[in-house]
């Protein structure tokens, strides 16, 4: 994402980019649509029965100190905390995938040169989980991708949140960059725009214009002096809270530090 947007920037090419958002993505499956998802990726019969076993007419009860609720019919959602579950809302929302990889939406993508100049494939789809973000040179082409999402989306029963998706784009105006406004809609409604000189964020990372890192520059000092403030406070010989520093807090701020490449060296 941050070379496609400093590839833009630089060569004065047009961008757009959308973040979609899915309402309780996970919870929202249909099991009506996974028993479609294993026909559709041509999973055994043995393996598709086992499956279907922990769906097929899936009941819970709501247990508590003073009742307990009748059984309750599940028809939506995969289950938590085990690798099945990520892996079936992978294999639904790949049945999507495949559609957009034809090359008649390929092509609407961001086109982009190797170091050697030569054409790579476009680039049109970012899909990590349930993050998605679509990329492509104009309104137009990002809109007709977000139309063929819609659809898809009414067809697996699934509802985007439009108040928390996201729009960016860039365009060559004269003879520099500028980032713009685009003009957006998924289900009749105006997909916000990230305002001018602002960021949006992807997968914890924060993208801007000028790529400037300020808002991770930002979100680590107040971090750090959240937990240097909280050590301050405790009660112990200042040699003591430097060891509490370095053995109790290191994973939060080496995990915000690599998602700002380069902080470390600065």
């Amino acid at each position: 994402m941050a070379h496609i947007i400093n590839t833009a920037r630089t060569k004065q090419r047009s961008i757009v980019i959308t973040l979609l958002d899915l309402k309780n993505a996970f919870g929202e499956v249909h099991h009506n649509l996974i028993y479609e998802v294993l026909d559709y990726h041509h999973v055994p019969n043995h393996i598709k029965n086992l499956i279907c076993s922990l769906y097929t007419d899936f009941q819970t009860s709501i247990l508590t100190e003073q009742f307990n609720t009748p059984f309750i019919t599940v028809g939506r959602g995969v289950l938590q905390g085990d690798c099945l579950s990520p892996l079936l809302f992978n294999m639904s929302f790949n049945t999507f995938i495949q559609h957009i990889k034809s090359e008649k939406y390929r092509q609407l993508g961001f086109w982009k040169l190797s170091e050697v100049g030569i054409p790579c494939n476009p680039i049109h789809w970012f899909q990590f989980a349930d993050d998605a973000a679509v990329i492509s040179s104009q309104e137009k082409e990002n809109q007709m991708l977000l139309n063929r999402f819609t659809i898809w989306c009414q067809w697996a029963n699934m509802i985007i949140r439009v108040d928390k998706c996201s729009t960016f784009g860039i365009k060559k105006h004269l003879t520099k960059s500028i980032q713009y406004l685009p003009k957006l809609f998924v289900n009749n409604d105006l997909v916000p725009r990230t305002e001018m000189g602002k960021s949006f964020r992807y997968l914890g990372r924060y993208f801007d214009f000028n790529m400037s890192d300020e808002e991770h520059k930002s979100e680590l000092l107040d971090v750090f002096n959240d937990i240097m403030n909280k050590i301050n406070e405790l009660p112990l010989h200042p040699k003591n809270k430097i060891l509490t520093c370095c053995q109790r807090y290191p994973g939060t701020s080496l995990f915000l530090i690599y998602l700002r490449p380069g902080s470390a060296k600065r």
